[in-house]
């Protein structure tokens, strides 16, 4: 790979990134795509797949892991990724294989096995699944800035599935811009209860308190 082509590869990664970050998987997507043409490195197919993984395009996110899975058997962001297509795609078995394998190589995560637990119940599978498609369905909501439909879809996930940390705090986020700082607190406790170190739902939270104190 010539300098410039290394430059452009790096200037599309960072762009790839910050669009994953803001929600924008189409053009995430998109960019990935044009960077995989560059360089096919195990980390380029990573991005890619996750970004289709984001647009509910489990199949085509699988292919992408099952080649890194067939280099890298033992990372661990790939087989929670391929389990995560395989839950998605209610592929229950092999989700399970993927989490159990996960859970072996890294036993000291309770995270992991709370996952297992998930595709194993029949009940609670179901629940998870259909609380990440409203999810799904919320993102291209609030994308077309319908804030308030995205709010009940987001609110209707949480009932099917409410230990999911990323839909309280999203809920969290909606219930501020809509300046209901009270229900942004509380449900940006939730969250932080299920993931006290994550610093986006602390952000949140610190929002919804110093706005109910004015």
């Amino acid at each position: 790979m010539s300098f410039f082509e290394d430059l452009k590869e790096k200037q599309l990664k960072k762009r790839g990134q910050r669009l994953l970050s803001k929600n924008d998987f189409e053009k995430a997507y998109l960019v990935f795509q044009k960077v995989i043409l560059l360089n096919n490195s195990v980390e380029n197919k990573f991005n890619l797949a996750i970004s289709l993984l984001s647009l509910s395009e489990y199949s085509k996110a699988e292919n992408y892991l099952k080649d890194i899975y067939d280099e890298y058997p033992e990372n661990e962001l790939n087989l929670l990724a391929l389990a995560e297509c395989n839950i998605m795609q209610k592929k229950w078995d092999e989700a399970i294989k993927f989490y159990k394998m996960t859970i072996k190589l890294f036993p000291g995560k309770k995270t992991f096995k709370n996952y297992l637990n998930i595709a194993e119940d029949v009940v609670t599978r179901e629940k998870y699944v259909k609380a990440k498609e409203l999810f799904r369905a919320a993102t291209i909501e609030l994308k077309h800035k319908n804030d308030e439909n995205a709010l009940n879809i987001l609110l209707e996930a949480n009932e099917y599935f409410p230990e999911d940390a990323t839909i309280l705090n999203n809920i969290a986020t909606l219930y501020i811009m809509l300046k209901d700082f009270r229900k942004a607190y509380s449900y940006s406790m939730k969250a932080l209860s299920i993931r006290p170190d994550d610093p986006r739902f602390q952000n949140n939270l610190k929002i919804a308190k110093r706005k109910i104190k004015r």
